[in-house]
């Protein structure tokens, strides 16, 4: 280890800028043995952007010129208050080269006190590099950041901790697939100086925005570490102290500073990490803390709503440790809970490879029990199997309905309606309705048992069931997910499947399938017809109790689904191409409406009435068609 840091020293030297006998950070200039205090301004048109404070501290000999870095997030305060005292104790005299401090680079978010972004844009800093120079504001400071720092620097050290919501176990981060060799190998030189107990290689995708500090730094031939320690806006004199010591390791191995090679220090390293986002607006309580070790499928917390009612529990996707999570109750769609590592004694040389997750879910059907009136309605309507869509009576034949039929199956390229009268087979009320939702990856149905126990609080049922097919007995034809608890449900019932691929072949036996095929496509596609108006469905509003309301949240949630609209009368969830309105009702009317994509936009009649207060009505200029089945305002 001594001999590879001597070496890589050598090429600090090497490699260093041109040193010149006064240097200029915007306002800060400091002649050769002197330190200065200035600003760096964040021009451009719109929002005013404070200047960014930093210190020069121009070494009497010459070096490498190095770059400390806080303030990237406002409330995170360990950093900034360290820099403080670092700016105090380093002396020109004493340092080679040139130590730039940039005190606080998101002043907006810490004159605010706001937590991940900054408040002229609500965009968060370290995830708009490299910024723009006629961006938004916080767009234009790490535009600056960019060119006024990293592209004028031979090191970058950024030093964070946990957000002000945020506690978490200390580590430093390096890039680990930089372009050039070298510069992930300075950079993991750098980290494992510092001295933390973790260290964590990261993957950045370079073909994409670097979005982050140490990602564009490195894009840019420099070396460069993320630190991490304390948090939740406070700054004990015991954290400050130990980043200190921390960065003054780093200088000392960079030879900024006398003090030769910093000692070893044991460490372990993330081998994968990932954070679980909320997928709601809500109350957050967590049930782990940073350190923790964790097993797959564990319980990290709740969200509730305002009012109390469980939303989520998320769940750990894979056996790990507790690298940081969320603290205080606010969360919102997207924000981070908690990240999870897996943790290794000897550092990855190739990218990891991500842990199985739960597949994505997507609607496979929906039914509803409609009135005699609406039903007969619809099942007089021409124009539904003339020009609409493909209208059949169902397994296994898709024959045209009989006049008498209480079932109406109306196809799409992946989705169908099942339409059903008030003396339908399956015995179901007026009024009810059912979600069927499916997975299309074979095997992996039983991926979402864990999540949907967890969420639901009670027994998940998973079985398979069959089909009775002429000259071929029993046939398997999906298995299925449901929760006791509500699959007898008055109002709604929702249930996951999965296909069976030997029901492909005892439905189509002649067609060549695909032995792992349990797509709805697979399923759907001999039956559509493009040549008619419907495409699939994509939304559907519904009016539940507060009680079934509340649960069908939680499932979906659970599925994979996330809050799409801020809290308030209708609850609004996306995913799988599908977009769910619920509303609460002591006295609910079901379902409202559903939202179809079509083909092509329709011409002439755009409005057809189905019955009382029910109507399928169509858009002027876009392929988009509702069917309202009562007034839904």
């Amino acid at each position: 280890m001594l001999a590879t840091m001597v070496l890589l020293n050598m090429v600090w030297v090497a490699s260093a800028l041109p040193d010149a006998e006064k240097v200029a950070w915007g306002s800060a200039v400091a002649a050769r043995g002197q330190q200065a205090h200035g600003y760096l301004p964040v021009p451009g048109e719109g929002d005013a952007v404070p200047s960014i404070p930093v210190t020069v501290i121009h070494g009497t000999k010459p070096g490498p010129v190095v770059a400390l870095m806080a303030g990237i997030h406002g409330a995170e305060y360990v950093p900034i208050l360290t820099l403080q005292r670092l700016a105090e104790r380093l002396s020109p005299e004493t340092v080679r080269g040139t130590v730039v401090i940039v005190h606080i680079a998101n002043v907006p978010a810490f004159q605010r006190r706001t937590v991940y972004y900054g408040p002229l844009d609500w965009k968060n800093l370290n995830r708009v590099f490299p910024g723009s120079a006629t961006g938004s504001p916080t767009e234009r400071i790490a535009h600056v950041l960019t060119q006024e720092v990293f592209k004028r620097v031979d090191a970058v050290v950024d030093v964070h901790c946990g957000d002000a919501n945020e506690a978490l176990a200390p580590y430093v981060a390096y890039i680990a697939n930089a372009k050039d060799p070298s510069v992930t190998e300075r950079s993991r030189a750098m980290a494992m100086a510092f001295g933390a107990p973790t260290v964590k290689p990261l993957w950045p995708d370079f073909s994409q925005p670097t979005r982050y500090t140490s990602a564009t730094a490195v894009a840019l031939g420099v070396p460069a570490i993320g630190v991490e320690w304390g948090g939740e806006a406070r700054a004990s004199l015991e954290e400050r102290s130990r980043v200190e010591t921390g960065l003054l390791r780093v200088l000392r191995q960079l030879e900024v500073i006398p003090g030769g090679a910093p000692p070893p220090v044991k460490s372990r390293f993330v081998s994968w990490s990932e954070s679980v986002m909320s997928p709601v607006h809500g109350v957050f309580s967590p049930a782990v803390r940073p350190g923790q070790r964790i097993e797959a499928g564990a319980r990290l917390g709740e969200i509730r709503d305002a009012f109390g009612r469980t939303l989520a529990v998320p769940a750990a996707p894979f056996t790990g440790v507790v690298l940081f999570g969320a603290t205080t109750p606010p969360v919102n769609p997207g924000e981070p809970l908690v990240s999870l590592g897996q943790m290794a004694d000897t550092p990855p040389r190739t990218a990891p490879v991500q842990p199985p997750r739960p597949p994505p879910v997507v609607l496979n059907h929906l039914y509803v029990v409609l009135p005699a009136e609406s039903f007969e309605a619809l099942r007089a309507l021409e124009f539904l199997s003339q020009e609409f869509a493909q209208v059949d009576g169902g397994l296994p034949r898709f024959e045209a309905p009989v006049p008498t039929a209480q079932s109406l199956y109306v196809r799409g390229q992946d989705t169908y309606l099942e339409l059903l009268g008030p003396d339908n087979a399956f015995g179901e009320p007026v009024g009810k309705v059912g979600v069927g939702l499916g997975v299309e990856q074979k095997g992996s149905l039983s991926r979402l048992v864990g999540p949907l126990r967890l969420a639901l609080g009670g027994k998940v049922h998973q079985e398979r069931t069959q089909r009775q097919f002429e000259g071929r007995g029993q046939v398997p034809w999906y298995d299925v997910l449901y929760h006791a608890g509500t699959a007898r449900d008055a109002t709604l019932a929702l249930w996951v499947s999965e296909y069976v691929p030997e029901f492909f072949r005892a439905l189509d036996p002649d067609r060549p399938w695909r032995a792992d095929d349990v797509s709805r496509r697979a399923f759907l596609g001999p039956r559509f017809k493009p040549e008619r108006l419907l495409r699939n469905v994509e939304q559907v509003s519904l009016e539940l109790s507060p009680q079934r309301a509340a649960t069908f949240v939680r499932e979906l949630v659970a599925l994979g689904y996330q809050q799409a609209a801020p809290p308030g009368e209708v609850f609004v969830l996306e995913g799988g191409g599908m977009r769910w309105q619920v509303r609460e009702a002591a006295r609910p009317r079901g379902l409202l409406e559903v939202a179809f994509s079509l083909n092509r936009v329709k011409t002439g009649p755009r409005v057809y009435a189905l019955g009382k207060g029910a109507k399928l009505e169509f858009s002027q200029n876009t392929p988009e068609a509702r069917w309202v089945l009562a007034d839904s305002e």
